[in-house]
């Protein structure tokens, strides 16, 4: 349709320009990546774990520290994608208060790329991090694509979720804290915990406002995803 304009009227033609920006750019930032998943279940080789510290240690040490490992063999994961054991003693919970449900529209996705969605979904549901969702509540999935050009990455849009989440407050240790109670300290250990966000089980309300949509079908979380609110 074209529209004629009338610019004898000085005061009408006045023109405002705002600085632009990367709309994609923004876009990144806010979204909860889905991370690329290999086998979701490798068996950890503990056989070949470096235990014992040469000339200190005994052949019997090193042994009875196996058995150990063999003991708690669930407890490591052949790969970092792995999923985890459920942790014991903490859950994810959310909180919207009396926010009405918001179930958004599933948001189209380009058909060569449907093939990777549908390879993701699968596994996920196999190994029981998501399950078919009946929830009042939904979050698009959104495709990015690569600096690459070629491949793409899978995030759910969760900025209006989010929105809706009631901040929870707690304290974080501060570092003199945590040096002042190493002063007495002779041995220091550090450990990776590999997937920490899938060891996190969901409450039954966490999971409906996790609930998200595709063209595939309308999910929802079974352990801490990565992107809402109060996930550390």
């Amino acid at each position: 349709m074209r529209q004629e304009i009338d610019f004898s009227d000085e005061e009408e033609a006045t023109m405002y320009f705002h600085q632009g920006c990367e709309l994609l750019s923004d876009l990144r930032n806010q979204l909860a990546a889905l991370p690329e998943l290999r086998d979701l279940s490798p068996k950890a080789d503990l056989s070949t774990a470096d235990v014992g510290v040469p000339g200190v240690t005994t052949p019997e040490m090193d042994a009875r520290i196996h058995t150990i490992l063999e003991r708690h063999h669930a407890s490591f994961l052949g790969d970092g994608n792995a999923v985890p054991t459920p942790a014991r003693g903490v859950v994810c919970d959310l909180d919207i208060g009396d926010a009405q449900p918001v179930a958004q529209r599933s948001r189209p996705i380009r058909p060569e790329h449907l093939q990777k969605v549908y390879d993701l979904l699968k596994k996920l549901l196999e190994t029981k991090l998501i399950e078919y969702s009946d929830s009042q509540r939904a979050s698009p999935i959104v495709t990015v694509m690569k600096k690459n050009g070629v491949d793409i990455r899978l995030c759910i849009d969760y900025r209006l979720v989010n929105q809706l989440i009631k901040l929870m407050h707690y304290p974080l240790p501060l570092i003199d804290d945590l040096l002042i109670g190493f002063e007495s300290a002779m041995w220091f250990l550090s450990l990776d915990m590999a997937s920490g966000f899938w060891a996190v089980p969901m409450t039954l309300r966490a999971q409906h406002i996790s609930a998200f949509i595709c063209p595939l079908g309308h999910f929802q979380w079974t352990r801490m995803p990565f992107g809402l609110k109060n996930a550390p």
